[in-house]
């Protein structure tokens, strides 16, 4: 599938800084863009989402979220369309007496604050560094009315980004080793439960790990985070009608290939939803009409009182648990015995290569285990998966057995079985499937095989060759 719109405008939309007042609670103290305007009035609730419930007990946390976007007039007649922008802000606290200059509203003993940047694209990781620094400079000179050093990040991050960005800037930050490590073989049921557009919220205590995990189960369908324009609500649907079916393919081109495959799967289109920090002013819209799926994230104990409720599927990152409440999802969240096999190798890899000092990180090590070589083996689980279930509707098309020149000669039998059929049944009733479907060749199983990585033992030297090809291409 190729994509086409609107030229983009810069990445950066503008940075703000969000205070806690005893007596109005979260507010936007401060915005600076390239338009002189306050545009933080658009979102009431950007606020809420940038101080998340619980912050005060951190000294240090971070918030990313999504937040629509509604042209005005003038931008509308420009061709511009609704869509997502995506903010992630982090938050402090000091004491007042640690303050050089305090303001007369002033009035509790500690001053709770967040610096936060709304863009046009989830580039969280290169924007979280300096974000980081300049919070602490921030707090650190003892006055809040001095914004210099706002005013200079902002202008410091248009100029970075003023010439674009690459697919490993969106993928900078992810945490997918650590999502492997925590959720093990959990990790393929939570992969196929996001493409079965259920209700799924995450919670956990630490907003940064809430938000980062679901980022990181997001990037593993490939091309999905260069693509999350519909995310931030249930009305947005303009992905499907920029997308023209691929009628050519370089198969040294990766771009190429995963266009034709029909990826990324458009798991937050119509009627879905992604907000990895959902405050609770934002449930009203979790239970609107217009609302059938969602990836949201909490660090609020009222949803989980009321799981049923708000979700088909509870991930609690502070257990590392996985919990299916709505029974409608048990028989297709099954792993076969092939799935098993297969998220147990990569759970095996990350877990041999994970450092004594906890911190996920690499060092020496090699390829095996590493963020490349989890997102890689993804990517071919998924396009072999794409290909089994064309193969599947292929033989179906016969009444009775396929005649064996209708065969591949080298697959043995129906391969999809490998994958669980009572899935594949389920994925055919999503809106993600049926934009597949329609935007896909029939026989795309001639491109990719369609057979199941374990049933056909790929090999570390054959992720590694397709690393090799894609850099190279």
């Amino acid at each position: 599938m190729s994509q086409e719109g609107p030229r983009a405008k810069g990445l950066i939309v503008g940075v703000c800084v969000v205070g806690f007042h005893h007596t109005r609670g979260p507010e936007v103290e401060y915005w600076i863009d390239e338009t002189g305007k306050d545009q933080s009035t658009r979102w009431a609730n950007l606020p809420f989402q940038s101080l998340p419930d619980g912050s005060h007990s951190h000294e240090e946390d971070y918030s990313y979220f999504t937040l629509f976007y509604e042209p005005d007039e003038a931008e509308t007649e420009k061709g511009e369309r609704p869509t997502t922008y995506f903010g992630i802000s982090c938050n402090r606290q000091i004491r007042t007496t640690e303050l050089l200059y305090k303001s007369a509203d002033v009035t509790r003993s500690t001053v709770q604050k967040s610096v936060v940047v709304v863009a046009r694209k989830p580039i969280f990781g290169p924007i979280r560094e300096k974000l980081a620094v300049v919070t602490r400079a921030y707090f650190l000179q003892g006055n809040f009315e001095d914004r210099t050093i706002i005013n200079n990040l902002y202008e410091n991050l248009v100029q970075l980004f003023q010439n674009g960005i690459g697919e490993v800037d969106l993928y900078n930050g992810m945490t997918l080793r650590e999502l492997v490590y925590r959720f093990k073989w959990r990790t393929l049921v939570l992969f196929k439960a996001l493409i079965l557009e259920p209700k799924i919220l995450f919670f956990g205590s630490n907003t940064e790990l809430l938000c980062s995990s679901q980022f990181s189960l997001v990037s593993l369908i490939p091309g999905l985070i260069e693509h999350l324009e519909d995310s931030a609500s249930p009305i947005l649907d303009s992905y499907e009608y920029t997308l023209k079916k691929s009628t050519s393919l370089r198969s040294s081109d990766r771009a190429s290939l995963l266009a034709f495959m029909g990826l990324p799967l458009q798991v937050f289109g119509k009627g879905g939803m992604f907000n990895p920090y959902t405050p609770l002013q934002q449930l009203e819209a979790l239970t609107g009409e217009e609302t059938k799926f969602y990836l949201i994230g909490s660090t609020n104990s009222l949803l989980l009182s009321q799981k049923h409720k708000f979700a088909d599927i509870i991930v609690n990152v502070d257990l590392n648990t996985v919990e299916i409440l709505n029974p409608e999802f048990d028989a297709s969240l099954h792993l076969t015995s092939y799935d098993r096999k297969w998220i147990d190798s990569i759970s095996h890899a990350v877990s041999e290569t994970w450092p004594d000092d906890d911190t996920g990180r690499l060092g020496t090590v090699g390829f095996a285990g590493s963020e490349d070589y989890i997102r890689w083996q993804f990517e071919d689980y998924l396009m072999a998966l794409l290909a089994s279930v064309k193969y599947d509707g292929y033989l179906t098309k016969y009444c009775g057995p396929p005649p064996p020149e209708a065969l591949l000669p080298e697959i043995d039998g129906n391969p999809a079985v490998d994958f669980n059929l009572d899935w594949i049944e389920k994925w055919k009733t999503t809106n993600n499937f049926r934009i597949f479907q329609q935007f896909t060749d029939e026989e795309l199983f001639d491109v990719v095989e369609p057979r199941h990585l374990s049933s056909g033992g790929i090999s570390l030297e054959d992720v590694q060759r397709k690393v090799a090809q894609c850099v190279l291409a």
